[in-house]
């Protein structure tokens, strides 16, 4: 099967940006990057550091899109997937749905790709692990955000705020399976929340929930201490793993 893998950016995230791409182009045929003309604070988006990448990694394709502030964050995350859709191959199988803080495990990747049978499922959602403050707190408990879905069944409607990128999964009536694991581990590490307090304190500011909670005061009370095993935004369990990806903060 041919892959195309479409990577959601935001320059706020670029620490990610060289590991979610070394990791997804070796195992795609094509990268779509959307990228929108500002952030959600209005500023205009910094584009260098990812274009540059293009000589590092030439499957890469931008899909360029203008922003404005009449919508939610969340309607641009679903523009920008359609933005990025109108542009994979025809050849193009199977397609991906990943953001750029959220890094592959190629070797359970391809494990994967050869065990599960393709004929019968149409659309699966890869567990993956989630990261806090450092990139060695580990979340024992497992998402299941990313989707990889048949090119043909794409439909994403842009005022579906609530599902996002799961309304590819979850609101299709075909054969499909979530919370993918191979020998019970994640396909894919999500690093959103590794970041310095500054980081953090940008992205909670600037992000599709920024209204959801008082995120400064939780940010700032965070740093205040060591990390004591806990996090504000999920009630997980953390366990300390390698940093695989050298992703220090």
């Amino acid at each position: 099967m041919k892959l195309a893998t479409i990577i959601c950016y935001c320059s706020s995230d670029e620490r990610f940006a060289r590991a979610c791409l070394k990791e997804a182009s070796k195992v795609s045929n094509e990268i779509i990057i959307p990228i929108g003309s500002h952030l959600f604070n209005g500023v205009p988006e910094k584009i260098d550091t990812i274009e540059s990448l293009k000589k590092e990694f030439n499957l890469i394709k931008f899909a360029y899109f203008d922003w404005e502030d009449k919508y939610s964050p969340r309607y641009w995350h679903n523009i920008s997937r359609i933005a990025a859709s109108d542009l994979i191959s025809k050849d193009i199988d199977w397609v991906l749905f990943l953001d750029i803080d959220e890094i592959l495990d190629v070797e359970l990747f391809n494990k994967f790709l050869s065990k599960w049978d393709f004929e019968n499922y149409d659309s699966y959602k890869l567990a993956c692990a989630w990261y806090f403050r450092e990139p060695v707190y580990k979340a024992k408990n497992l998402e299941d955000s990313i989707v990889l879905v048949r090119k043909n069944l794409i439909n994403i409607d842009p005022h579906n705020e609530y599902a996002e990128r799961e309304q590819m999964h979850e609101m299709l009536n075909v054969p499909k399976k979530r919370m993918v694991t191979v020998n019970n581990k994640p396909i894919v590490h999500h690093f959103s929340w590794v970041r310095t307090q500054k980081e953090m304190l940008y992205k909670v500011n600037n992000w599709g929930h920024k209204s959801d909670k008082d995120w400064t005061s939780l940010v700032n009370e965070e740093f205040s201490r060591p990390f004591n095993g806990k996090c504000f935004v999920n009630d997980y369990e953390f366990e300390t793993v390698k940093d695989q990806f050298n992703l220090e903060i």
